[in-house]
């Protein structure tokens, strides 16, 4: 605001920078989902497979080859006959958790073994640290705090329960997190009676609206504490929206161009806009635009008041409040920046044309900017840092590549080999990454690599 075995030696303590930059980009991160399953687990040792059979960290790897990617240090498989993943998250740089459509279940990141599956959490959104004992997740009935040990549901607050005055709720994505605080929104629909006719006129018909609402909720407190009214969004009404930036007066929030409406689109003029709502009340204090930056521009923001956006080809940073701009970066030709990552004094950035780079965050001064060399265009990589944030890692739909975050050195990539049965069916779903300490995990759809990074 808006982490697969761990080497002998003790993971390094998480930083909290990277922990609040993970938790706000859920999605996302908004992005996949949660899982679980009873496939295969392997440890890859020297060059055979063995099955992951008690909860010893995998051997270590061995050196590779400049350019090819390390071994893994285990290798996790959802099954066949679950369906696939729908959510995947790090808790507490210990589990990873997954939600499918039947179940949520965890896997040990330190050994790549299943631990325990739990139909409660089917559907859930990305599971998050409620304090240090407890996973929260978000199904599409209810909130549930789940036992990190077993899955065992320790709490559960119905979404009836808890927004009883507001009858056939429905909770939309989440919006971002900081500690123990989600945001996400949610609508309603209400019955608005006709006015009452003149004497002599026919009554007219009584209507039905959708009421949404942005909300903060406290997912340790369990307690929600504000809510505030906005627009409904496009059919069937809730907005998405996505928290950009947390300050320490307020959030600064995105809604996504598909949910709007078309009132609003044309409204728009084809430029997006930034509300900010404050801290403690939810109170809206203001609604910007930035300069050309479109109903779709990749948007992201820091605590310091900057607000970075894909404008056109480039990518521009702007003064939050003022709307001023500060810089430009040029993008390349026939192409558009991503969403950019936040780190220290710098910013990762990625580009439709498969170039990632770093950029000052004060001057705009371009750092680095290499190729993925992935042929081609298609979506802008996806950017992750590792727990040290030495070594950035950029994952499509194609591959993944890692750099060394400080100059671009091109490190390794990696290619998932897709399906070993003959008639299985293929693989569509692009790489993602998560990262902690001194590993990053690796999933595309089924597949799970937990890799050694610096």
């Amino acid at each position: 605001m808006v982490s697969l075995p761990l080497p002998p030696a003790p993971a390094p303590a998480p930083d909290p920078a990277a922990s609040r930059r993970t938790l706000l980009t859920i999605a996302a991160a908004a992005v996949g989902g949660l899982i679980v399953g009873g496939g295969s687990v392997a440890a890859l040792g020297s060059g055979g497979t063995a099955e992951a059979t008690d909860d010893k960290p995998a051997p270590k790897p061995r050196r590779t080859l400049p350019g090819q990617a390390p071994e893994p240090r285990w290798i996790y498989a959802h099954p066949a006959s679950e369906s696939s993943p729908l959510t995947t998250a790090l808790w507490q740089d210990k589990l990873l958790v997954v939600t499918s459509e039947s179940q949520a279940s965890a896997v040990d990141l330190r050994t790549g073994k299943r631990l325990w599956q739990r139909a409660d959490g089917a559907k859930g959104q990305a599971a998050l640290a409620a304090g240090a004992d407890l996973v929260f997740v978000a199904s599409p009935t209810e909130f549930l705090w789940l036992s990190p040990k077993n899955g065992k549901v320790v709490h559960r607050v119905r979404y009836t329960e808890a927004f009883e005055d507001l009858p056939g709720l429905t909770v939309g994505r989440l919006a971002g997190s900081s500690g123990p605080v989600i945001w996400f929104t949610g609508s309603h629909t209400v019955v608005e009676k006709a006015p009452k006719p003149k004497k002599g006129k026919k009554k007219g018909k009584d209507k039905e609206v959708v009421e949404a609402y942005f909300f903060a909720y406290d997912i340790v407190q369990r307690k929600e504490l504000w809510r505030t009214s906005v627009p409904a969004g496009r059919d069937p009404g809730t907005p998405a929206y996505r928290v950009v930036a947390e300050r320490s007066a307020d959030v600064l929030v995105r809604q996504d161009a598909a949910s709007l409406t078309a009132a609003e689109v044309k409204k728009a003029k084809g430029k997006g806009s930034v509300r900010s709502f404050d801290q403690k009340t939810g109170k809206l204090l203001w609604t910007k635009q930035y300069g050309a930056a479109s109903l779709e521009a990749a948007t992201t923001g820091d605590e310091d008041g900057t607000l970075y956006a894909a404008v056109g080809q480039d990518l521009q940073a702007f003064e939050a409040d003022s709307t001023k701009p500060l810089w430009r970066v040029e993008g390349s030709e026939d192409s558009w920046f991503g969403t950019p990552l936040i780190a220290g004094p710098l910013i990762h950035t990625t580009e439709r044309s498969r170039l990632v780079g770093a950029v000052e965050r004060e001057s705009g001064r371009l750092v680095w900017r290499r190729s993925t060399e992935v042929p081609g265009t298609g979506p802008t990589p996806s950017l992750t840092l590792s727990g040290s944030e030495k070594t950035l890692i950029a994952a499509d739909a194609v591959q993944v590549t890692v750099f060394a975050a400080a100059d671009g050195e091109r490190l390794w990539k990696f290619q998932d080999i897709g399906s070993a049965d003959p008639k299985g069916e293929a693989v569509r779903a692009s790489y993602r990454a998560l990262a902690f300490g001194e590993t990053v995990v690796v999933q595309r759809d089924r597949s799970f690599y937990a890799f050694p990074v610096a």
